[in-house]
């Protein structure tokens, strides 16, 4: 048996998964594929799911796809100044994905992430080195939400009494002023209106 041919793949392999090479080529690629990492991947998208990232039940995304998706979607709800641009794009070539996980890698560390990932791990869709990165990204950004949720809450009632008073409250000085020259404004228009 020649060299070459005992490096090829054994067709019809249980480990062989057909993925695109940089050169954008099919091609056979041995993939580890177990029961622990099929688990992680499910409940990586149930954490996704639960959090909102409903992209991660379609069908016709990548694995890849929508695990990255959910992680840049978690990341960017966390609305953290990170001065790094992490634009999902699905269906990327290699070389995209590669600065893509790079770039998560690197704002993990800023985020105070207390998991350790690295970009082939991501790449190589390691789900059980993932797994812990996903849910702690998800906790935080659920975390956020709720307190950017209370935030919205506050400034909008502080609006809504800026301008605006139940009829039991009693409105102050600022508001009678306010009500005040809004009516002389209508009066001139309607007093206006009715010479024309």
């Amino acid at each position: 048996m020649a060299f070459a041919e005992a490096l090829k793949p054994k067709t019809g392999s249980s480990h062989l998964k057909t993925i695109i090479n940089a050169e954008g080529k099919e091609v056979q690629a041995e993939t580890r594929d177990d029961e622990q990492q099929r688990f992680k991947y499910q409940e990586i998208i149930d954490l996704l799911l639960g959090a909102g990232y409903y992209r991660a039940q379609i069908k016709g995304l990548s694995e890849f796809d929508k695990v990255v998706g959910g992680m840049t979607w978690c990341i960017d709800i966390c609305k953290m100044d990170l001065d790094v641009d992490l634009l999902f794009q699905e269906n990327s070539t290699i070389g995209q994905k590669i600065a893509l996980t790079e770039k998560i890698v690197a704002v993990l560390p800023k985020m105070k992430c207390p998991h350790d990932i690295e970009p082939h791990q991501i790449q190589g869709l390691d789900f059980i080195h993932i797994h812990p990165v996903i849910d702690w990204l998800v906790k935080r950004s659920l975390e956020n939400r709720d307190e950017r949720g209370d935030y919205l809450c506050l400034y909008a009632v502080h609006q809504f009494n800026k301008d605006y008073k139940f009829p039991h409250e009693q409105p102050d000085d600022n508001f009678i002023q306010g009500a005040f020259q809004n009516v002389k404004a209508v009066q001139v228009i309607l007093m206006f209106n009715m010479l024309f």
